[in-house]
């Protein structure tokens, strides 16, 4: 598989793109100044470990632990002697081997067990500072990482898309409407996404997120204290069916998009 090298002030980005039943995923590594941000899934270990071979890495932070970010943690951890750090909740999750639906195992392939360590709150090279911000609802153990200096904010999965209309089972959306007015209260300009890319609008593109969960949040809400069920919300605002929805057997779908906004009205 051809991998895609996109190289913006001292980062280098490197994108390969997995399909499967004609649903195309794309998904980025990045490199700078000797600090790998994730690693990509084992199902690309063929095209990725050369990569990481012949590149001087140093560190290795995890945006969390998710198999298409951790999927070559193992394989660093023992050619290059690096432990990778996560965000401490996300360290258990590392232990074993995950047990993955079908569909992600497919994408994605597993990825073999490692012990990463506790990300601090701080990462430094050489020559930049990172800031560790946990930034929830993708995963628990999501964190984003923000250079000041340069207007830099590695984003994870943060971001992704602007106007998602579906989600996974383990998302939450007051989760992620809570990191991004976290993150955007902080100083950036440039958006570095591990399925989108480096993005050079990147506060703009997050605060239209943003502004679409919240008036998501709203209509549900509203549809919610009127009496209608969460099957119902979903079928008034989301009434497509996406070849995604089927092939992962629902579990990335509409309804769970609207559920966890329903969860976290019937908690208050």
């Amino acid at each position: 598989m051809l991998l895609k090298f996109i190289e913006h002030e001292g980062i280098t980005g490197v994108r390969a793109a997995v399909t499967r039943v004609g649903i195309n995923l794309n998904v980025y590594v990045f490199l700078v100044d000797g600090l790998l941000i994730d690693t990509g899934p084992s199902r690309l270990k063929h095209s990725l470990i050369p990569f990481f071979a012949e590149r001087p890495i140093r560190q290795i932070v995890l945006t969390h632990h998710h198999e298409d970010h951790t999927g070559q943690a193992a394989w660093l951890k023992q050619s290059l002697g690096i432990t990778p750090y996560i965000h401490e909740s996300g360290i258990a999750l590392c232990q074993n081997r995950p047990h993955l639906p079908l569909y992600r195992r497919l994408f994605w392939g597993s990825r073999e067990p490692f012990q990463p360590q506790p990300l601090p709150p701080l990462v430094e090279t050489e020559r930049f500072s990172f800031e560790v911000i946990h930034t929830p609802g993708h995963a628990d153990d999501h964190v984003a990482l923000l250079n000041r200096e340069h207007g830099w904010l590695f984003s994870g999965d943060l971001f992704v898309m602007s106007h998602p209309k579906s989600m996974f089972a383990f998302e939450s959306a007051p989760e992620l409407i809570r990191s991004l007015r976290k993150v955007l209260a902080c100083d950036f300009s440039t958006l570095i996404c591990s399925h989108a890319g480096i993005l050079f609008d990147g506060k703009k593109l997050l605060r239209a997120k943003l502004n679409y969960l919240e008036e998501i949040s709203g209509q549900v809400t509203a549809l919610y204290q009127q009496g209608l069920s969460i099957k119902q919300i979903q079928h008034r605002l989301f009434p497509g069916l996406h070849p995604m929805h089927v092939f992962s057997r629902f579990e990335n779908s509409p309804y769970h998009l609207v559920h966890s906004i329903v969860r976290e009205l019937d908690r208050t």
